[in-house]
């Protein structure tokens, strides 16, 4: 028999007459027809619910519409869980789950269900450790235990629901650290490495990633969109990997709001291309589809050497710095193999679904023009852009000048320099070339260094030489220091010599032709040896030399006898 309706139950009641009132327009459409599918499903997200659930409310409620079919009977039915069973669980989770370390509730249920059944107690599932935690602590709590923010959101926006019609139709993309340290082909080790990835929402495939030993900027998006517009096959060779050959470009691409995300998401370049990119607040990847295929590639990194794991707990005492072996071309490898062949070709064990066989299905719904285009303008087209005025010199960038007397598509913009700017695209990842953007034929035009060397190097090479030739001819900050000080030192001397006001006893101009005159007469000169024998000759100073004397004396011829 149904429990009666008690007035002590009106947060209960009015949330069922809620619920009543979306089921009544979830039954205006026909059963069993797309449009009922679709109006389930909007529901269930709406109010946090699996789709299965909404068909139970329906069974409940449309017999007779009646709002106390939708009141939960939990009148006869006891708690889940025994005390025994509830503390052994809230232990777990004040000490493993609620401290500064990422640990995962995942692991805390695993953990409680070991100590469950050592305890001979029935073990639970993960959703009752969840509520065990939240019935326990309040989000304010959890949140200021575990790091985070001191205060929880008392509502959080949901990020909506997206249903593309066809792949490419909405991307995601995002960045996240990769928990193996890497080292170069020296040995030597290497800053921590980045991956982004490119995925489709609708069929769930990786479409191309890029691994950045840097932080992620413009150009790290550039040839990761750039990675999934291209054709596979070659790529695979590489590697020898059988997988389905998915690319293409994305119409829209859903992302954070990371500042080199939105520094793009109003570029010239980018909308020409007919790009969509949408920084999103709160919730920008719904349904988690791209952290999923992070976690998943991470998840199989982390067994390889050099692994970091996901947080200092997770390590423990591990050497990574140590133990790291792998090369950057290793890491990209084994990342192909793991998107490519396990995220790509592996069933989803909670959706069923498979994601090339998914894209294979609906490859043709795909528009022509976004399997053509060229891979090459979407990768110019996320570089960066700045305005540059042509000097005599030709372009300054990098501290570089770049120019080309033998190109005739420069030659009329030199004849106009100084009077426009320009717009000029560069490439960090090799600054031998910078691209430059005619103001008349609208066409990009690759310039080169002026000075001829066109040997590929990158920006923070460029950095790493000009450190060394500062290094080689550079002066200490100490002898630096002496020297300046030294120099006051002579301020100080020459103020002690004039303590009293000075007598001016002569003019400035005589004054000024003494020191002039003392100055030429210590100053060295040419020959100065010679000039000074001469004058010892003319002294008669009894060196040898003949005195001076008024006696005048009979010249006398020589003859030759």
């Amino acid at each position: 028999m149904r429990r009666q309706y008690s007035p002590d139950d009106d947060t209960k009641w009015q949330a069922a007459e809620r619920l009543a009132t979306f089921l009544d327009a979830v039954l205006k459409t026909s059963a069993n027809t797309p449009e009922r599918s679709r109006a389930v499903e909007e529901l269930a997200h709406r109010i946090g619910r699996t789709p299965q659930t909404v068909r139970t409310y329906l069974r409940k409620y449309q017999t007779d519409r009646r709002v106390s079919h939708l009141l939960r009977d939990d009148s006869g039915r006891g708690p889940r869980i025994k005390p025994d069973q509830d503390a052994i669980i809230r232990e777990v989770l004040d000490t493993k789950y609620l401290v500064r370390e990422n640990r995962s509730l995942n692991e805390c249920w695993i953990v409680a269900n070991g100590r469950l059944e050592d305890a001979g107690h029935r073990t639970v599932a993960y959703q009752t450790v969840k509520l065990c935690l939240f019935r326990h602590w309040t989000e304010a709590e959890i949140a200021k235990r575990r790091g985070g923010t001191a205060l929880a959101r008392p509502y959080r926006r949901k990020g909506g629901r997206m249903q593309p019609g066809y792949p490419l139709e909405v991307c995601q993309i995002d960045e996240t650290p990769i928990d193996v340290l890497a080292v170069d082909n020296d040995g030597n080790l290497l800053k921590r490495l980045y991956v982004v990835v490119l995925v489709d929402v609708l069929t769930h495939v990786i479409l191309g990633f890029w691994i950045w030993p840097r932080s992620p900027n413009r150009e790290a998006i550039g040839l990761c969109i750039q990675h999934a517009m291209r054709p596979k096959l070659d790529y695979f060779r590489k590697f020898d990997i059988d997988g389905v050959n998915v690319y293409g470009r994305p119409k829209t691409i859903i992302t954070d709001r990371a500042s080199w995300y939105q520094s793009i998401a109003d570029d010239r370049a980018v909308k020409d291309l007919r790009i969509d990119v949408q920084p999103r607040r709160s919730e920008p990847h719904v349904r988690g589809v791209v952290e999923r295929l992070q976690g998943t590639i991470n998840q199989q990194l982390r067994k390889l050497k050099g692994q970091t794991g996901r947080s200092p707990s997770d390590r423990g005492d591990y050497p990574s710095d140590k133990e790291a072996r792998l090369t950057v071309f290793d890491l990209e490898e084994a990342a192909a193999i793991a998107a490519f062949r396990i995220c790509n070709g592996e069933m989803d064990q909670e959706t069923l679904l498979r994601p090339d066989l998914e894209w294979q299905k609906r490859v043709h719904l795909i528009p022509d023009h976004l399997m053509t285009a060229d891979w090459q303008d979407v990768q110019l087209a996320f570089l960066p852009e700045v305005e540059k005025s042509l000097s005599v010199r030709g372009i300054q960038h990098f501290s570089l000048a770049y120019w080309n007397d033998r190109d005739p598509k420069l030659a009329g913009l030199y004849q106009n320099r100084f009077r426009t700017r320009l717009r000029v695209k560069f490439n960090r990842n090799d600054i031998s070339h910078i691209y430059l953007l005619h103001p008349t034929s609208g066409e990009w035009l690759l310039v080169p260094r002026a000075d001829g060397d066109l040997a590929p190097l990158t920006e923070w090479d460029l950095k790493q030489q000009r450190k060394a030739r500062r290094e080689e001819a550079g002066t200490s900050w100490s002898k630096r220091a002496q020297d300046r000080e030294r120099i006051d030192a002579i301020n100080a001397r020459a103020e002690n010599r004039f303590q009293s006001s000075r007598k001016s006893g002569i003019g400035r101009r005589a004054a000024s032709n003494d020191v002039a005159s003392a100055i030429a007469a210590s100053a060295p000169k040419p020959l100065e040896g010679e000039i000074e024998l001469n004058r010892i000759k003319t002294q008669g100073n009894g060196l040898g030399s003949l005195p001076q004397t008024d006696d005048v004396y009979e010249e006398v011829v020589w003859r030759e006898p």
